[in-house]
């Protein structure tokens, strides 16, 4: 059988498929592109947002923290207790200068007089509570933005929650279900300020950094507390 194709048709026809190939392959490389920017612009976290989440999960550690060295029966997890009093009460207080300076609202923010008469710990003043929060995920100064959170955000109400689990709670059922919220906790905080220490927002990178090892350190504290 003779060959139904001479040598210049040949190459004619090899031109074709090496410039469909090509258009195939820049057109995957660009939906490569849109796909990557996307999970870019998904995974990626605004100076508020971090901001927001720190001091939650900030004074969180350092309200559970107290009831620990109050009601816990064993003494390491008393101490580790004290520790995130310690430990928070400083970073925290570095974060709302810096929240300050960035003219951003943070929540749980302890209204003049100290907290609350009814000893809630969602004790934001007035002028800084969030009607609209269920709506309004950017976080403009004053207004948290919580609601639609991030993987490893917590909200107010959740911190409130787990307030109030560990009051019902005493002796070693308290430890460990206090190490065991610290474990998770920290792996958030940790996962939250690794992503916070690439951001593009100068002072946030420093002060992720500086407090990332910190955090790092409370981690491995606390899963030798538990075992792990």
């Amino acid at each position: 059988m003779k060959n139904r194709f001479n040598t210049r048709e040949i190459a004619v026809v090899g031109m074709i498929i090496s410039a469909t190939s090509f258009n195939a392959i820049a057109k995957a490389d660009w939906h490569y592109s849109m796909l990557t920017d996307y999970i870019h612009q998904q995974d990626s976290l605004t100076t508020a947002q971090f901001l927001q989440q720190a001091a939650i999960a900030g004074m969180k550690e350092v309200l559970t923290g107290k009831l620990a060295d109050n009601k816990a029966t064993d003494k390491k997890v008393k101490a580790f207790g004290q520790m995130m009093v310690d430990d928070h009460t400083k970073a925290n207080e570095e974060l709302r200068i810096l929240a300050k300076l960035k003219k951003i609202g943070l929540p749980m923010s302890t209204p003049e007089g100290g907290q609350r008469p009814d000893g809630r710990i969602d004790s934001a003043p007035e002028n800084m509570k969030d009607t609209s929060r269920t709506k309004n995920a950017g976080g403009e100064a004053g207004n948290t933005g919580l609601a639609k959170k991030a993987a490893n955000g917590t909200t107010e109400t959740e911190v409130t929650q787990s307030i109030d689990r560990l009051n019902n709670l005493s002796g070693s059922s308290f430890d460990k279900a206090y190490i065991e919220m610290m474990v998770s906790d920290h792996q958030k905080a940790v996962a939250l300020f690794e992503k916070a220490s690439q951001s593009s927002d100068v002072d946030v990178k420093t002060y992720a950094r500086k407090y990332l090892p910190i955090l790092k350190k409370h981690l491995k504290k606390v899963n030798a507390l538990a075992g792990k």
